[in-house]
């Protein structure tokens, strides 16, 4: 088992304090940590960091996550990794970070569907539609038919009969890839 320094075990004697629902150790976890945390949030977002709402946005976020569950996540700091409590923290900041703009970029989305005259848009199906359209965006010309006739196409078998094997497998690879990355950045 690797050293462990003495600032390490110290955090995790405040993590446990703070899970047994010792107020004092909440308060001394919640003295130690915010500074840096707002510090390390505004590096996240360097043009944004001036916005003293958004950093403090992520800030409770984060903080809450902590709490969330009888302080599940707060359990989940592992000494044994050799980072501090204000490293774990700022992975779950710039994690809060990261939900936060995918909602926001999912909720102009929805805000810029709505405003269109023409569009109804009280149907799921129509966001549905709308994403899958973003979505094909990504793809190049050959991944978007094979996309269009395999693997979402009624009758997946009639379609992939024109693709060697190892073309299907690359096809799909990539495609996948990509739709990972698209859900990724869009959730």
């Amino acid at each position: 088992m690797p050293h462990i320094s003495d600032g390490v075990e110290r955090d995790r004697q405040l993590v446990d304090d703070c899970l047994a629902q010792h107020p004092v150790a909440w308060t001394r976890l919640y003295q130690a940590c915010h500074p840096p945390l707002l510090a390390t949030i505004r590096s996240f977002f360097r043009d944004l960091a001036t916005d003293a709402n958004l950093v403090d946005e992520i800030a409770a976020r984060v903080w809450y996550a902590l709490v969330r569950n009888d302080g599940e996540l707060l359990s989940r700091f592992d000494i044994t990794r050799g980072c501090r409590l204000s490293t774990f923290l700022s992975v779950l900041a710039k994690n809060e970070a990261r939900q936060y703009f995918r909602s926001e970029r999912r909720r102009r989305n929805r805000e810029q569907l709505a405003s269109r005259p023409e569009a109804e848009v009280t149907d799921p199906i129509y966001y549905a539609f709308a994403s899958e359209k973003e979505f094909l965006g990504t793809l190049t010309p050959g991944e978007r038919v094979y996309y269009e006739n395999v693997l979402v196409a009624v009758n997946q078998d009639e379609g992939a009969g024109q693709y060697s094997p190892e073309n299907s497998w690359q096809l799909r690879r990539r495609v996948r890839i990509k739709l990972d990355r698209y859900l990724d950045c869009d959730d």
